[in-house]
């Protein structure tokens, strides 16, 4: 007899601590056993603090400049850094000097410290989660290094979907997969949409009951208004005309063919942080949670699914 899979799904909180804390404690705010991160999961930038020839430390952030002394000060400034999505980091004025000289330093730090955030994240989800049956699913999205994947691999505890067609349960199948179709960007997992076509499909083809399959894909399927963004010019700018930012679809086909093809149950997207919906191909629920992850506001999708039918969803902030 099928049982009800409760899912919270959320999507491109870019390296919030805040956002990955709500996200771990909603298992047992919304009763849900099954949580997924969809992807986009790391920060931006990195926020110095230069130790002064007292101690203290200075920082510039959100248009601030605070002097921090002591450890419990400097301590919550780090904590606000890293719940905005930034990557703080204690420096000398001499270390800033050489790696504002020097690039590779620079992206030796960001990756260094985008891997330990990472890491820390799977282990916090290790000590709220185990022994409680709730299993975490995280990918990394088109915007993060390919290195993220492997720390997600390595994770004693949560699950890393991408590329396998993962059982969530006793009869629900899952097909992830992160990587986006070539944005303006050029993101570190962008790749052509005939490429992308490729890699869903491999996992697709696989899935047993697809009337009873979660589409767990980073990049929402083209023309179905979860992929309504700004279009820009020749110099990644909004397009204007007559005083308006002109918008458009910016998803993939590939993704829209994929769903199209097999049917799947519903299926879950990110990737456009402003274009929060949900739209129907066919039998298939599409839906985009969107992300207000700058805010500190964890934007998801509460998915609930019995056999081959969607109970109820429910596009949720907190």
């Amino acid at each position: 007899m099928s049982r009800r899979t409760t899912i919270f799904f959320a999507t491109d909180i870019h390296g919030s601590e805040r956002c990955f804390m709500k996200f771990v404690n909603a298992a047992k705010f919304y009763q849900a056993n099954v949580l997924i991160l969809g992807g986009d999961i790391t920060g931006k930038a990195l926020v110095p603090l230069v130790r002064q020839t007292n101690g203290s430390y200075r920082a510039n952030f959100l248009g601030q400049n605070p002097t921090l002394e002591g450890e419990q000060a400097i301590g919550d400034f780090e904590r606000q850094v890293r719940h905005s999505g930034a990557y703080p980091f204690r420096t000398t004025a001499e270390e800033l000097a050489a790696m504002e000289n020097e690039r590779t330093l620079v992206d030796q730090l960001f990756s260094r410290l985008m891997t330990e955030s990472v890491q820390r994240w799977c282990e916090i989800a290790e000590q709220r989660l185990q022994g409680s049956g709730v299993r975490c699913f995280i990918s990394p999205g088109n915007d993060d290094e390919p290195e993220i994947a492997d720390v997600l691999k390595a994770a004693p505890y949560v699950e890393m979907p991408e590329g396998n067609v993962i059982m969530i349960d006793d009869e629900h199948e899952m097909v992830s997969s992160g990587f986006a179709n070539t944005t303006p960007w050029h993101a570190p997992r962008d790749i052509p949409d005939e490429e992308l076509a490729t890699f869903i499909e491999g996992m697709a083809h696989q899935v047993r009951s697809p009337e009873k399959a979660v589409f767990n894909i980073h990049v929402p399927p083209y023309g179905t208004g979860l992929d309504t963004a700004p279009l820009l010019d020749d110099n990644l700018k909004p397009l204007v005309v007559a005083g308006e930012v002109t918008t458009g679809p910016v998803g993939s086909k590939a993704v829209r063919a994929a769903i199209e093809r097999y049917q799947p149950l519903v299926s879950v997207h990110g990737h456009i942080h402003e274009s929060r919906a949900a739209s129907k191909v066919g039998r298939t629920t599409c839906l985009n949670p969107g992300s207000e992850y700058g805010d500190g506001n964890l934007r998801a999708a509460l998915v609930n699914i019995k056999g081959a039918k969607l109970q109820s969803y429910q596009l949720i902030t907190g």
